[in-house]
């Protein structure tokens, strides 16, 4: 059972001294193994070298900027991810997102959201790893779903890692056969990490288009829409 299983691996990643030891010292008293990390170097050498439930990044380090490295970490690692910064800026929170962080956090983080926010992401992830070790690979015509991976692989070898929320969303499609999904209903599969709004079932449907593009370039939308009910996966499952 999960709730068997070690507590939570976490790896704060800050570079600021003071936020680092007052994050680190809350995440353990709420029972989180924790690890930290002020760099970007000393993130990639600690992804190398151990496995963790959930990364806590903050973006500006001083030696890059670790928005860079989002998608690098979804290729290498199944680790929740969210981004801690102090900057406000859109363009920032939704290239993150489309990155492939899980969230994003604006600092001063409160405590408690702090918690709740990683035991719920953790929860999500290890929940997730335990159910899906031994789940199916979905074929269709020039790619795959692995869903014990949770990646889209095409024939060619490459890969794209998928956000929880639109490994959800894909995976309910695949379920749903021909059948289109009611857009409530992919609201519905949506964590709380984000604004839920039908808005937000769009911007994710178009961050999966724009993903699967990169695996199976057709003229053909893989995600149909279907005006006034919500989408429908259209690719062929052999």
């Amino acid at each position: 059972m999960i709730s068997d299983r070690p507590a939570a691996s976490l790896l704060l990643v800050e570079d600021d001294e003071i936020t680092r030891d007052l994050h680190s010292a809350v995440l353990i008293g709420a029972g989180f193994n924790v690890n930290t990390a002020g760099t970007l170097s000393e993130l990639r050498r600690q992804i190398g070298h151990a496995r963790f439930d959930v990364i806590l990044l903050d973006l500006r380090l001083p030696d890059g900027n670790a928005l860079e490295l989002v998608s690098d970490l979804r290729s290498i690692s199944s680790a929740g991810i969210i981004v801690i910064t102090s900057n406000p800026a859109a363009t920032d929170r939704l290239k993150g997102l489309e990155s492939g962080a899980d969230q994003y956090l604006e600092k001063p983080v409160h405590p408690r959201e702090l918690v709740a926010c990683v035991r719920n992401l953790s929860t999500r992830v290890r929940t997730a790893a335990f159910a899906d070790k031994n789940a199916p690979v979905y074929y269709f015509e020039g790619w795959s779903v692995d869903l014990s991976a949770r990646k889209v692989f095409a024939n060619s070898g490459k890969s794209i890692s998928l956000t929880e929320n639109e490994f959800r969303i894909l995976d309910a499609m695949i379920r749903n056969g021909s059948k289109p999904l009611h857009r409530d209903r992919i609201l519905a599969l949506m964590n709380d990490d984000e604004e839920i709004t039908t808005r937000a079932v769009d911007k994710a449907i178009y961050r999966m288009r724009i993903k699967l593009r990169a695996v199976h370039d057709s003229s053909t939308p893989l995600i149909e829409t279907v005006h006034g009910f919500g989408y429908r996966l259209t690719a062929r499952r052999l």
